[in-house]
């Protein structure tokens, strides 16, 4: 159970949305809370495309978080298994369990739409997103297909990165996100072009001209 809640704490979740090769790991795999020394960091990662740990079953995950989370000290570690709806709600909730207010805990999702629907949020997955900021939990969340995920996390990640995506999901991210109308048409395949969304700020970015983040 999340303990020590703690309302001064920043929304820092971030959605990153985009086709395969878009830019979108590059840009969290890059970005300075991931870097950070001494981060505590867990990733369902089925496709291990980040620098973590990985385990390759449910049990092994557990012990190894579990171990480390009682050690007190930075941990990297992720958990690779078949990406269904009911492996990530069993890895939710234990982050869930493990979930201090006192202790930031940096959680990376690597497909969201292949362990999440349209619908509502499951139930562990929807705690982490709707109070998990107030328990030091900290989202990333990646996916190629937005219209495929839950409504929870647009509406509570308080950061969006938005790369190359197929006509088809244009107007739906940009209201959903709060982007002018067509402006998604603008970023062409294989650029690395971004925008970048905190708030009411809005930057355009590349890989090569980096946004303030």
């Amino acid at each position: 159970m999340a303990i020590n809640p703690n309302e001064d704490l920043k929304n820092q979740h971030l959605l990153a949305m985009g086709m395969s090769g878009s830019g979108k790991t590059y840009f969290i795999r890059n970005h300075p809370i991931i870097k950070r020394r001494g981060v505590r960091l867990v990733a369902f990662d089925a496709y291990e495309t980040h620098d973590v740990n990985f385990s390759k079953s449910m049990a092994g995950f557990h012990k190894n978080f579990v171990d480390a989370v009682k050690s007190g000290k930075s941990f990297r570690l992720g958990l690779s298994v078949s990406p269904t709806v009911e492996n990530f709600e069993k890895f939710c909730r234990l982050i869930w369990a493990a979930a201090d207010g006192n202790k930031e805990l940096v959680v990376i999702i690597g497909e969201l739409a292949d362990v999440a629907s349209s619908g509502k949020a499951s139930e562990f997955w929807g705690r982490l997103v709707r109070v998990g900021r107030k328990y030091g939990v900290i989202l990333f969340a990646e996916t190629q297909r937005p219209q495929e995920i839950d409504k929870t996390i647009f509406t509570q990640a308080g950061r969006k990165w938005v790369g190359y995506l197929e006509p088809y999901d244009h107007a739906y991210v940009e209201k959903n996100v709060g982007l002018e109308k067509m402006s998604l048409s603008t970023i062409e395949v294989d650029t690395y072009e971004h925008f970048y969304k905190h708030g009411s700020s809005i930057q355009r970015g590349t890989r090569n001209k980096k946004v303030k983040i």
